[in-house]
């Protein structure tokens, strides 16, 4: 996404386009301006390419600039020519665009439609209003400077929240907000559901290329509001583990020539913009929580000594992991095994100032994703992996927090697999957040014990596309399709295999048997009984389906053959799961018994 093609002019007006399938990871963009989302949209979508634009937002933007064509010319040119950040420079330091005309010089290409949603719920006599404002703003020029492409009100469709057809539109989308929207709502308990509800929407739409946000400052009522909404909405995205996170806190859009603008200038104040460097508490911690996720560009060095500065701060939270009594090294990333107590303690924590401390468990919403348009597996699933936060009722006010209050949040049948879990401390109206720690509790030494540790995480079809903090797939510990979640053992125990479907991994496998039935439960191939030893297991004794393949986990029975009780472990349109090979058996024809070479 962002790449910056090279696009023909006669390419970007033609009229038929051939749309993108939507990113495996969504770009996100947060600057204060709406005007930005202008500059950051010319540089990282495809310009050859129509989409529709979803703006939630109390005003429609939809002001003409007079002599937009030349803005669609330049940008055209610019484009061919490589040289659109250079553009985007100059016109952001003269305030070529404004928050409240940056939506025109976009249309009717690649901007091909707007739907403009002011509110949750609308009378229709107040989306007619509406709509006859967009058509006066649209056109305002067309008596004196008429567009190439003429009148563009048609183009332009009002409507709520609650009638919008989010899944109805089939077309690329991108979806911008003004946290303008929320301005009547000044409690989290308020904004926070609303937000949620409006992005999870937001997500299902089946085409959806990007997403961006107006902080929007000028049209708030503090810099309170500003820093609530501003948290809220990064807090939902950073949720979005396929999310690309870019936050411009720095970037200005030159000299602010709105109407609320003139409103300062005439009583002589300055138009104010969101100051990163006065965040709260709540987000100062929150940036550091996802320092990595986060993408700033302009004045980078300002924000990396601002991330020093606020990390530096006492009164953060640490959390750190404890086994038998003894602090166990390893950062936020540590790996348990089952038969160790553990506990999770936060320091750094003012008791003097009666704190109220709160433990949450981060899980994927949802058991099984889909990041590809292929519909073999995972049919119908989302595209975007979102994470929640489940309370941990059991340490509320606890500083320490005994891992067997842990173990109803992982895999419910084994108690293995991987948890993030996060401290909040508050002191009145302050709220830090501590850094996440992600724990990987394990059972079982050798190959079949590297497997347990990304038990309870989702099923992600085409993990493969799936990237987080440089790490590619299962190695991400978020999530994995079946063949991937079979490699990450390997990969565990050092070995250089790539993630790759089951097809692509059989030169990877060395053939031992081939299933063909049982005789008194005991599974026979073509060389006998199937022999299951410790030796086998603990390198990795698979069975390969076809299109799908799972591990032997072990020899219950001790029998040293496989039967129809024999344990296996594999990951299907859901997480990890302990079944048996009878159960496997009935379900596959073709079954070959394999080892890794």
């Amino acid at each position: 996404m962002r790449a910056r093609l090279l696009v023909p002019v006669m390419l970007l007006l033609a009229a038929g386009t051939v749309f993108a399938a939507a990113p495996a990871n969504l770009p996100v963009y947060i600057e204060d301006s709406h005007a930005g989302s202008f500059y950051w949209l010319i540089q990282n979508l495809p310009l050859q390419r129509d989409y529709e634009l979803v703006l939630i937002d109390a005003h429609s933007d939809a002001s003409e600039i007079l002599n937009s064509d030349s803005i669609r010319e330049k940008i055209l040119k610019a484009a061919g020519n490589n040289q659109l950040g250079s553009l985007a420079r100059r016109w952001r330091s003269a305030g070529a665009i404004q928050s409240f005309n940056w939506i025109e010089p976009l249309m009717p290409h690649p901007i091909a439609k707007v739907w403009w949603i002011p509110a949750e719920s609308l009378p229709e006599a107040e989306i007619a209003q509406k709509r006859q404002e967009v058509q006066q703003e649209i056109n305002a020029h067309e008596a004196v400077a008429p567009r190439r492409d003429g009148d563009l009100d048609n183009k332009y469709e009002v409507t709520d929240l609650n009638s919008f057809p989010w899944k109805k539109i089939e077309a690329p989308v991108v979806v911008t907000i003004d946290l303008d929207f929320f301005a009547a709502q000044e409690k989290p308990e308020e904004i926070r559901p609303r937000l949620k509800r409006i992005l999870d929407q937001v997500l299902e739409l089946p085409n959806i290329q990007a997403l961006t946000f107006s902080i929007s400052r000028p049209y708030l009522v503090s810099d309170t509001q500003a820093d609530l909404l501003l948290y809220e909405a990064l807090r939902y995205t950073s949720r979005v583990v396929n999310a690309s996170i870019q936050y411009e806190p720095f970037a200005r859009a030159g000299e602010d020539r709105s109407e609320k603008a003139k409103d300062f200038y005439r009583k002589r104040l300055p138009v104010p913009h969101y100051e990163v460097e006065n965040a709260s508490s709540a987000l100062r911690t929150l940036f550091l929580q996802n320092a990595s996720r986060l993408t700033v560009t302009q004045d980078r060095q300002r924000w990396e000594a601002l991330l020093e500065n606020w990390q530096r701060e006492e009164m953060i939270p640490r959390v750190s992991l404890w086994l038998d009594d003894r602090p166990k090294g390893g950062g936020t990333e540590v790996t348990v095994d089952a038969g160790r107590k553990f506990r999770l303690r936060v320091d750094h924590v003012d008791h003097s100032l009666q704190p109220r401390i709160r433990w949450n468990v981060l899980s994927a919403a949802k058991t099984m994703y889909n990041l590809t348009d292929d519909q073999g597996f995972a049919n119908g699933a989302p595209r975007y992996i979102v994470y929640r936060d489940e309370p941990v009722d059991a340490g509320n006010d606890r500083t320490e927090l005994d891992g067997e209050e842990l173990i109803p949040f992982l895999d419910k049948r084994t108690g293995l697999g991987t948890l993030r879990v996060y401290c909040e401390v508050s002191y009145g109206g302050k709220v830090y957040l501590s850094s996440v720690v992600r724990l990987s509790r394990y059972r079982g030494e050798g190959y079949t014990g590297k497997l347990t540790e990304i038990f309870n995480l989702p099923y992600v079809y085409g993990s493969a596309l799936l990237k987080v903090d440089n790490r590619t797939s299962a190695d991400a510990l978020q999530g994995a399709d079946c063949s991937h979640f079979i490699i990450y053992g390997r990969r565990r125990e050092g070995a250089s295999i790539p993630y790759v479907d089951p097809k692509e991994l059989l030169p990877y496998l060395e053939p031992l048997d081939r299933f063909r039935g049982f005789r008194n439960g005991i599974a026979y191939g073509d060389h006998g009984p199937i022999a299951v030893t410790p030796e086998l297991v603990r390198r990795g004794l698979l069975l390969h389906f076809g299109k799908h393949v799972a591990a032997v986990y072990g020899d219950r029975a001790k029998s040293n053959v496989l039967t129809g009780e024999t344990p296996v472990v594999h990951q299907l349109e859901g997480p990890p799961e302990i079944t048996t090979f009878g159960a496997m058996a009935a379900k596959y024809g073709q079954i070959r018994v394999m080892s890794f070479r």
